[in-house]
């Protein structure tokens, strides 16, 4: 069956109109009756707490007519049913094994009421209990409240709730009915068009015949779907040209930076110099560096280490070691930051291998070519350094501390085509490759340090 939008309109204010019905019916009173029984169990519970300390005080000091006075003060109550104090013993058990808390009547008003020392609340009556502990004696004050009030108030609250759902039904019936016959087709057209709207179809319009609300609602939705089209290109261009920008900051970041201080800094401002107890540093330069760059264009000089630098920046990239700088044809990494990994110092040497064959297999292109051809010294040493950036312009990632020194020793004291390895890394390594001892060699400013040539991978 097919229904008109007059009686989906009629409908729906119709079912709107019986829900709030059902709230007002069901949902109210059920929230009222448990706001009353709430309130009306913390008020007996305080008037328990009351009575124990009143019955707590005067039994410390001995006071027994303040005992009486105590539990007076709740006698006067319309509905209270009785109140009871309690005693708390301690005796053995049936079978004389262990002790048990032994729980019994010592004073009830009225006399003529039969306590039951374990009763529970329930739809009739409200009980409540508050301890007290004197040197004298221990027990509870027990209440027993009526909840015949409550009962009551339940009542007025559902006859209350019946009478003010009936209103607000008739009430949403008649308004049901005159936004059915009024208002229900051009209402309509403007919810399907800003559904749409709301879907992203912004050509969405509403025609206006009327010159009421409704008519100036409708060209007021068509200005702003207009506004909104314009201002969506707008920002979808604006967003495209950030996103481009963005794009090519965070790669020319990333290229300065590690991925990690980059974030750092990008979401602090700063980034924190950080603690690595354990690295490894690899340094290299080129023999006869100053003596055959002398013999070279400048264009062709950075061609050429640029294509050094580049091959070298894949190695160590393939093999997890960070790129920390080049000075003249030095060229200085490390593996085991920023991200700290156990296979560091392993890492690092199998990259210095893979550098020495590929300048040796470059050397051979450039000797046949008759072309002078660098040679490549390795250096790597296993620390502790600091890492970070200095400074407000320029950012650079760089490491310090006694580590980098002896990394750079090792490469100054090796020789051209050799991996020369500290003590420290070769400990470390020495299961993975073949080393050879060259013995304890002076280094320049530390001492004589073990030093050994990494020959191969085993």
């Amino acid at each position: 069956m097919r229904l008109t939008v007059k009686t989906k309109i009629w409908m729906t204010v119709l079912t709107v109109v019986l829900m709030f019905a059902f709230f007002i019916l069901v949902y109210f009173p059920a929230v009222q009756e448990q706001y009353l029984l709430k309130n009306y169990n913390k008020e007996v519970q305080n008037l328990a707490n009351t009575v124990a300390l009143g019955v707590k005080i005067a039994i410390t000091e001995e006071n027994f007519e303040g005992v009486q006075t105590a539990m007076d003060f709740v006698k006067e109550d319309p509905h209270l049913l009785y109140i009871s104090m309690l005693q708390k013993d301690t005796v053995w058990n049936d079978e004389h094994t262990k002790y048990k808390v032994e729980t019994t009547v010592f004073k009830t008003f009225p006399e003529s009421i039969t306590v039951d020392v374990a009763a529970k609340s329930n739809d009739s009556i409200i009980i409540k209990k508050s301890p007290f502990v004197t040197p004298q004696m221990s027990g509870e004050i027990m209440l027993g409240f009526t909840t015949a009030e409550i009962v009551l108030a339940k009542k007025q609250i559902r006859f209350t709730s019946i009478i003010v759902s009936a209103v607000v039904f008739a009430i949403g019936i008649i308004i049901g009915f005159w936004l059915a016959r009024n208002i229900s087709v051009p209402v309509l057209a403007l919810r399907d068009a800003a559904r749409k709207v709301g879907e992203g179809d912004l050509t969405q319009t509403v025609s206006g015949t009327s010159r009421d609300e409704i008519g100036e609602l409708g060209v007021a939705f068509n200005k702003m779907v207009n506004d909104l089209g314009k201002a969506r290109k707008e920002v979808e261009d604006r967003t495209s040209e950030l996103m481009i920008a963005k794009k090519k900051t965070d790669e020319l970041l990333l290229n300065i930076l590690p991925a990690e201080t980059a974030e750092e800094l990008k979401a602090t401002g700063f980034a924190k110099a950080k603690n690595y107890e354990l690295v490894t540093v690899l340094f290299s330069d080129f023999k006869r560096f100053s003596e055959i760059s002398e013999k070279m264009k400048p264009e062709q000089l950075v061609a050429e280490l640029n294509y050094c630098f580049s091959a070298f920046d894949s190695i160590t990239y393939k093999y997890g070691i960070e790129k920390i700088k080049t000075i003249g044809d030095a060229y200085m990494c490390a593996g085991g930051l920023p991200v700290k990994n156990e296979t560091h110092a392993a890492d690092t040497v199998r990259a210095a291998i893979e550098l020495r064959q590929f300048m040796h297999s470059y050397k051979l292109e450039k000797e046949a070519k008759g072309e002078a051809a660098f040679e490549i010294r390795i250096g790597i040493h296993t620390g502790s350094v600091v890492a970070g950036i200095v400074g407000l312009k320029k950012f650079a990632y760089d490491i310090w501390g006694n580590t980098v020194n002896i990394a750079s020793r090792m490469e100054s004291t090796s020789e051209p085509g050799k991996i020369n390895i500290s003590g420290s890394t070769y400990e470390i390594v020495k299961s993975d490759f073949i080393c050879s001892w060259r013995g304890k060699i002076m280094a320049k400013g530390i001492g004589e340090l073990d030093m050994y040539f990494v020959e191969d991978a085993l």
